[in-house]
């Protein structure tokens, strides 16, 4: 990375978050924590705590935020430039200049010997197959997509243009990997739903799940997932929807847009997810249920029934927060509420045989 302040801002000068307060031909050399920055580097600061390790350590490039930017004079700072959204140009300048580069082809080449790739398998010049990876019959992947070391790909899957598979990930039959999408390790992609009925002694018979799971446009799956394939039809993870480590989807699921779903997160069959939800980790959904749009889980939220209107949710089962707040303070005085209405009892007790 070598780049200067005046670039980044061209670079960047349609997303209108950016504004050059000076230095504009200062070259940046490195993107570096606000703690261990040193001249030549590009440091980000969101939190005025920041303020003295970076003009103690003098980088080339300051981003701040406009509360923060009269914090770094001209004599301490020389390049200084303004971001209207700090978190927003964090990710996407960091993306551009400083990202792992998955498409270097030094280490294995552009496919692998050891790959497999079924002969039907149509797949663009520039895609990139690592060691031992297996590319299924009729398998169709986009231009620009990496398939990583020992991924397992099986018939009839129809992969996007730029999208990345890391190492160990499995994608099940005829399911469908929209653009851009990203698949992090050991995830897997239409496994076999759980699906059993059982006889009058309990004898459990497995029921078929031959649906198959799309991955829209922009989504991110996290390490060690698992999405299930549908009974029938699909399970579907909605446009630019994010997911953290270790999460199941379960059969039939439909997420929306832009979802954040984080660590844990447990959702069951047939349940539909509005767009925009948020849930932080270890968050359970029962099946069969419906959930609004812009709805928020949180403290280990339990759903139990549909969410019907947006908010912030908490609790098993999920109350709105505010009622989850004023149940857990009651929650933590009972042991003196029930000393209380034990005396209250007793002195009634007194009071009536007398």
């Amino acid at each position: 990375m070598k780049i200067s302040a005046d670039e980044i801002i061209q670079d960047f000068k349609e997303t209108g978050i950016l504004q050059l307060i000076r230095g504009g031909k200062i070259i940046a050399e490195n993107i570096s924590s606000a703690e261990d920055c040193k001249k030549g580097d590009l440091v980000f600061v969101d939190n005025k705590k920041y303020i003295d390790s970076v003009l103690k350590n003098s980088p080339s490039v300051v981003i701040t935020n406009s509360d923060l930017k009269d914090s770094f004079p001209e004599t301490e700072i020389s390049s200084l430039i303004v971001a209207s959204n700090l978190g927003l140009a964090h990710a996407l300048i960091r993306q551009k200049y400083a990202d792992r580069n998955f498409r270097d082809t030094e280490e294995w080449g552009k496919v692998h010997p050891n790959s497999v790739v079924h002969p039907t398998a149509k797949i663009h010049e520039s895609v990139i197959v690592g060691p031992c990876a297996v590319i299924g019959k009729n398998v169709f992947i986009g231009k620009n997509s990496v398939i990583m070391a020992n991924v397992v790909i099986e018939y009839d899957v129809k992969i996007g243009e730029d999208c990345i598979l890391y190492p160990g990930v499995y994608v099940g039959y005829e399911c469908i990997i929209g653009n851009r999408v990203t698949i992090k390790p050991g995830s897997i992609i239409g496994s076999e739903g759980y699906g059993f009925a059982q006889d009058k002694e309990k004898k459990s018979y497995r029921i078929p799940q031959t649906g198959k799971v799309i991955l829209e446009d922009d989504v991110l799956v996290g390490a060690n997932n698992c999405i299930d394939r549908a009974a029938y039809g699909q399970t579907i993870i909605g446009n630019g929807t994010k997911m953290d480590n270790l999460c199941h989807i379960a059969h039939n699921v439909q997420t929306g847009k832009d979802c954040l779903l984080t660590a844990g997160l447990v959702v069951a069959g047939s349940t539909k997810i509005g767009n925009r939800m948020i849930a932080s980790g270890q968050a359970g959904i029962l099946d069969h249920l419906t959930i609004a749009d812009d709805v928020v889980l949180v403290q280990r939220a339990g759903v139990t029934s549909d969410i019907k209107e947006p908010g912030i949710y908490a609790g098993l089962p999920t109350l709105p927060l505010s009622d989850y707040m004023k149940t857990t303070a009651i929650f933590r005085k009972l042991p003196d509420l029930k000393k209380e209405i034990s005396d209250i009892k007793k002195r009634i007790s007194d009071l009536e045989k007398k």
